[in-house]
């Protein structure tokens, strides 16, 4: 899922959110119509516009490697000796793992002799050739017996070919017995152990490239549209905290958890090397700019978009907001709203835009509730 979609999906959740809290604000409106003015106007609840910062809570992932390889044998045959062991740290060229190559080698002796035979019959072949081009310029041999000399001397040669070619396969093969690491790195899982036999690419172990290291955590889908790009991490068996920053998000979520892996990466290259593929990483999350709160029963919806009524000189006037959070009972929001205006916290649904209304607070609200019961 690319990071525009998650915000389309998260805006139209809230949108409906949105809808669903003029129904929940029925109750403040019957409080209000029972506390009515004198002169008609409705009377309205209003509540300040609060200020507060909104902070993310932790993430914990583990530490990745950039780059992990799964590496095979190119040939065929028996793992006779396995030569690390899983956590080991081990450098480019370094042999890991060793087939059992007996009968390759007894194929590429035996491919030898092929190749030295097959060389005799063709200098065999070539000798007769030049024997019968010279009987046939003395017109001692026919024409058929030079074109049959010229097609054993062709069949002898592309013998020598065919067996040279399968001698360096074979030799090929006998030096892939031998499985060396590509890369420096470390070994984190080994899936092939001595005496088990192996075919041709089957993984035997995985290797983590000694590069870059990331840090990937599970991100809950409601989070995924406020992921912040800068972060801290911590390890567990560290105190120090060191920058991280966002490097990729995965495009699906995980069928289990419904979470999306996000990588951090360290900015550090040097500090990167230090750490240990699997440790425990906590990411933190610097305070998010400073944002609006309004009570959850201001919101109304016009024209697809979220509104407040922000109270001007007895009169209600529509402002569009943007909703970030609706929490249990307030709404978190941008907008062009200065913090302590008053907005219409209930009855928005019985309202419109210009309208002249009687404001009340909350305890305002109650006491003329009760006195306007018999």
């Amino acid at each position: 899922m690319s990071m525009a979609n998650a915000r389309r999906v998260f805006r139209g959740a809230l949108t409906l959110l949105v809808l669903a809290a003029g129904a929940v604000a029925q109750a403040d409106d019957t409080a209000a119509e029972t506390a009515g003015a004198n002169d008609g106007t409705p009377v309205v609840l209003v509540a300040p516009v609060t200020a507060g910062v909104d902070t993310a809570s932790p993430l914990v992932g583990t530490v990745v490697a950039e780059t992990v390889s799964r590496l095979g044998f190119q040939a065929e045959g028996r793992i006779e000796a396995r030569l690390v062991r899983f956590g080991e740290r081990v450098t480019a060229g370094e042999p890991i793992a060793r087939l059992d190559d007996r009968d390759l080698a007894a194929r590429v002796e035996s491919l030898r002799s092929d190749l030295e035979r097959t060389r005799a019959e063709a200098r065999l072949a070539e000798q007769e050739l030049a024997r019968i081009r010279d009987l046939r310029a003395s017109n001692v041999a026919s024409r058929q017996q030079l074109d049959q000399a010229v097609s054993r001397q062709q069949t002898a040669t592309a013998a020598v070919r065919a067996t040279a070619a399968r001698l360096e396969e074979a030799q090929n093969a006998l030096d892939y017995a031998v499985l060396a690491a590509p890369f420096d790195g470390v070994v984190v899982e080994v899936l092939a152990d001595v005496g088990d036999v192996v075919g041709p690419g089957q993984a035997v172990f995985r290797l983590a490239e000694d590069d870059d290291r990331l840090v990937e955590v599970a991100v809950p889908e409601g989070r995924l549209s406020q992921l912040p790009a800068q972060a801290s991490v911590r390890l567990s068996a560290d105190d120090a905290s060191l920058p991280v920053e966002l490097d990729s998000v995965s495009g699906a979520a995980d069928p289990a958890s419904r979470t999306f892996a996000a990588r951090y990466r360290l900015e550090s290259r040097d500090d990167a090397r230090s750490w240990s593929i699997g440790q425990t990483a906590t990411l933190t999350f610097a305070e998010k700019s400073p944002q609006l709160r309004v009570p959850v029963g201001a919101l109304f919806a016009r024209d697809s978009a979220p509104r407040v009524f922000r109270l001007v000189d007895d009169r209600v006037e529509a402002v569009e907001v943007t909703v970030h959070a609706i929490e249990a009972d307030h709404a978190v929001i941008d907008g062009e709203l200065p913090e302590g205006a008053l907005v219409v916290a209930a009855g928005v649904n019985r309202l419109h835009d210009g309208q002249r209304v009687t404001a009340r607070r909350a305890g305002e609200l109650a006491a003329g509730a009760a006195e306007a019961r018999p």
